[in-house]
């Protein structure tokens, strides 16, 4: 098992999983963990859901037949401000041209980047998705704010006993599938996906990771 600090450096977006899925007394006691994440007054607004064998089989047909039907989506929540400020858009488009070089798909290969985008909507092949929400009436940044760490919980604690996972907004297109998939979640607003499972050994794409702004430029010291 890793160090926290190893586990911070070491976490990074996983695209290729194995098949095997991580074994339910390991899951209860990552979410267990995850789970001791602080909250505003103690009010644990999260609820995680967890999708799993011929249960995420089903939703995972659902959600590539809305993608390749081109259908209309409608997410809980605007993830980010339009337009993007020009810094974020630089390092936005930076590591969307990244990984398209990484996985060798040129500027004109259509196809090539619709598979690509494709991927997120099979849940990148995981064997195991969780998917992070709260009330739709708490729809507020100070919950999104408490939801986020009981994510980044999750990530580091799997990147920790030698999983991985990625973070997931884009398939929030079709958060209406997910209400019909998941029982008890009508009331759910949505904030992401978190597929997970062991990373494919030698994995290409799991080799891919973007650069990091030198601390220099986010990091103030006042003394």
């Amino acid at each position: 098992m890793t160090t926290v600090l190893e586990a911070l450096h070491a976490r990074r977006s996983i695209r290729e999983f194995e098949p095997e899925p991580v074994p339910a007394d390991v899951v209860h006691q990552l979410v267990e963990a995850a789970g001791r994440a602080p909250s505003s007054k103690n009010t644990q607004p999260w609820q995680l859901y967890l999708a799993q064998g011929a249960a995420l089989e089903r939703l995972r047909t659902d959600y590539l037949a809305a993608f390749d039907a081109q259908r209309p989506g409608k997410p809980d929540y605007a993830y980010s401000p339009s337009p993007l400020p020009d810094s974020w858009m630089a390092r936005a488009k930076e590591v969307g041209i990244g990984i398209f070089q990484h996985k060798g798909i040129g500027r004109d290969d259509t196809d090539k980047r619709r598979a690509h985008d494709r991927e997120n909507f099979r849940f990148f092949g995981a064997p195991q998705v969780f998917f992070l929400g709260t009330k739709k009436s708490a729809h507020a940044p100070g919950t999104f704010l408490d939801c986020g760490f009981v994510l980044d919980n999750l990530m580091l604690g799997l990147t920790s006993l030698g999983y991985g996972s990625c973070p997931q907004f884009s398939v929030m297109v079709y958060a209406d599938l997910l209400r019909q998939h998941l029982p008890g979640s009508e009331d759910t607003l949505f904030i992401c996906a978190l597929p997970f499972g062991r990373p494919v050994p030698g994995s290409h794409v799991n080799a891919f990771q973007p650069p990091r702004r030198p601390i220099d430029e986010w990091f103030t010291v006042v003394a």
